[in-house]
């Protein structure tokens, strides 16, 4: 075997995952003694791991998270209310619905509108977060049906909101737009109603006493268990 050759093969065609189990696994093949098949099989797994790291490397950082946490995280005995099994199906970018509007709006002075609608509809996977959570700028219900309509049965989209459906339309602006995003998006999705206490305050003492009437600062900062502000999540 010629090493030189080899590297020079494996750099050409940009097999960096191979090249850095190259030498492990020609020992193990000797060790184990490894069929052709065999080895092959290992070296062409390690590349697509690396290849997959690297992938959700550059989605991650696509993606622009506030903060990156995982589901492995969650304490799921917070909020029975949330399902498991439910979450972890439909996990597969994240921006917020005042991100997606505003970039629009800045790249419409630049006539670079494609440019930005290319960026939401190439995801497998969009996460349009906080809508509803304020006033949207003109021209928003524009935008949200631009990108809707066409990932409309071509790619996933989860949208997160704490407001009534029925309130979109005021929200936007723009009630014919909004009536057209739900027809699409409401189309074969599915709805999950988050209701319980946030769970930003799980580890903090308000979270682990009752909320009385004696303390309206606690009211205020913990929604009462009996009268739950729910959050809907739609895909």
């Amino acid at each position: 075997m010629n090493k030189s050759n080899l590297d020079n093969a494996i750099k050409e065609l940009y097999l960096s995952g191979l090249r850095q189990t190259l030498e492990v696994r020609l020992q193990e093949a000797l060790a184990n003694r490894l069929s052709h098949g065999e080895f092959l099989e290992l070296l062409l797994q390690d590349e697509l791991n690396v290849r997959h790291q690297r992938r959700l490397a550059r989605r991650t950082e696509a993606a622009e998270f506030r903060q990156l946490k995982t589901l492995e995280d969650f304490d799921w005995q917070f909020n029975p209310s949330i399902q498991r099994k439910t979450i972890y199906e439909l996990a597969t970018g994240y921006r917020s619905i005042f991100d997606l509007v505003r970039e629009f709006l800045k790249d419409e002075t630049f006539n670079q509108q494609d440019q930005t609608l290319r960026t939401y509809l190439k995801p497998d996977l969009l996460i349009i977060d906080d809508m509803g959570l304020k006033a949207l700028p003109k021209h928003s219900g524009e935008y949200l049906l631009e990108v809707i309509m066409r990932r409309y049965e071509n790619r996933s989209t989860i949208m997160t909101s704490n407001r009534p459906l029925e309130e979109w339309g005021k929200l936007l602006g723009d009630v014919p737009a909004a009536g057209a995003i739900l027809d699409r998006f409401l189309h074969r999705a599915q709805i999950i109603a988050i209701t319980g206490r946030s769970y930003r305050v799980k580890d903090t003492p308000l979270a682990q006493r009752p909320i009385s009437s004696k303390n309206p600062k606690a009211m205020e900062s913990v929604p009462s268990p009996e009268e739950p502000e729910p959050e809907e999540t739609f895909k």
